[in-house]
């Protein structure tokens, strides 16, 4: 049985694979700082696939992986705003077409549709994603407490920048 999943795995994966791209090293970051504070993270460990022959674009990122300048940041993001115990992963899915990508941006428990301006440029045999759009918290269910809010944008402007490279190499 298991020499017959990975032979149809294996069969799956090479049909595709002149078409797929995909990374595990997308940069993804965000900015929700005011006048008052800055308050940025990024990771490095974002994944991201790309279909060529479809258009479909799915990207994916622990929350738990976004690094702060100050350790108790990035405990307060992770225990009380993102609650990353409880909704350990943001993703996005859905298609890249003509200069943006349109699709299911899910944070934080909560699903929308967003259409946001991208690029995606092929570039020495992988193709290279770039995008840069605004997500108000609160339709996330982010929820800023009072005596914070002076501190806290109650936007955050989020930047996804990825290098896919083919499957098949």
């Amino acid at each position: 049985m298991k020499k017959l999943l990975l032979t149809a795995l294996l069969a799956s994966s090479t049909i595709v694979s002149a078409q797929q791209y995909l990374t595990r090293e997308a940069r993804l970051s965000f900015d929700a700082g005011s006048p008052l504070e800055d308050i940025e993270a990024f990771t490095e460990s974002g994944s991201a696939v790309f279909d060529a022959s479809s258009g479909k674009i799915g990207v994916q990122v622990l929350m738990t992986s976004f690094q702060f300048k100050r350790a108790l940041m990035q405990e307060h993001f992770n225990e009380n705003y993102v609650e990353s115990e409880k909704f350990p992963k943001a993703s996005f899915k859905g298609t890249y077409n003509e200069g943006k990508v349109t699709g299911e941006l899910s944070i934080h428990g909560v699903t929308k549709e967003i259409s946001v301006p991208a690029t995606l440029r092929e570039e020495n045999e992988n193709f290279v994603l770039t995008t840069a759009f605004d997500i108000i918290l609160a339709e996330y269910n982010v929820e800023i407490p009072s005596a914070v809010a002076d501190k806290i944008s109650k936007a955050a402007s989020i930047q996804v920048q990825a290098t896919l490279k083919s499957v098949g190499k």
